[in-house]
C-alpha cells in the first residue's frame, strides 16, 4: 500500500498510462492549441532547387527524403511530438553505384532553443556538401516555419 499522496497519484496515472495508453496519447495529439513550427529546408543540386517539409513526429523512419540525380539523398527528421520538437538531424548521403549502400557526409544535428526566423537559411545557414567521387555540390539552408 503506497501513503504518500503524490506517488499514489503518480503510481495510479503510470497504471491507467500503462491499462489504457491511448487515453494519455489522444490528450496530446487533439490539443488544437498546439501550433509546433515545421521544418522547411531549400535544397540546391546542379541547376535544380527543391523544398523540402517536415513536421515533428517521434518516429524517425517516416522522415522526408529526397534523391539528388542518383548521387545524394537529403534526408530531415524532427523527432519530437505535437507538444515539442526534441531535436533536428539534417543527414546528407552519398548514393554509390550499385549494390554499395550510401555512405554518410555530412550529418548536423540541432537541439533546442532553435532559431526561430522563419526566412530560410535562419535555422542552419548555407550548408555546402561534398560527394567524394568527382567532388559533386550539395547546398542546403532550413529554418522553422510557423505553423498558419
Amino acid at each position: 500500500m503506497i501513503s504518500h499522496p503524490a506517488l499514489r497519484k503518480l503510481t495510479v496515472a503510470a497504471m491507467a498510462a500503462a491499462f489504457c495508453p491511448m487515453a494519455m496519447t489522444s490528450a496530446v495529439a487533439g490539443d488544437p492549441d498546439t501550433k509546433l513550427p515545421r521544418l522547411i529546408c531549400q535544397v540546391r543540386y546542379a541547376s535544380e532547387t527543391r523544398l523540402l517539409h517536415q513536421s515533428a513526429t517521434p518516429d524517425p523512419y517516416t522522415a522526408a527524403t529526397m534523391d539528388f540525380d542518383n548521387r545524394f539523398r537529403f534526408r530531415a527528421v524532427v523527432l519530437g511530438s505535437s507538444a515539442r520538437i526534441d531535436h533536428i538531424t539534417l543527414t546528407v548521403y552519398e548514393l554509390a553505384e550499385g549494390d554499395t549502400p550510401p555512405v554518410i557526409v555530412h550529418q548536423a544535428r540541432y537541439q533546442p532553443p532553435f532559431n526561430m526566423g522563419s526566412e530560410i537559411p535562419a535555422l542552419t545557414g548555407w550548408n555546402h556538401v561534398y560527394a567524394n567521387h568527382l567532388g559533386r555540390e550539395l547546398r542546403y539552408g532550413c529554418a522553422l516555419e510557423e505553423k498558419s
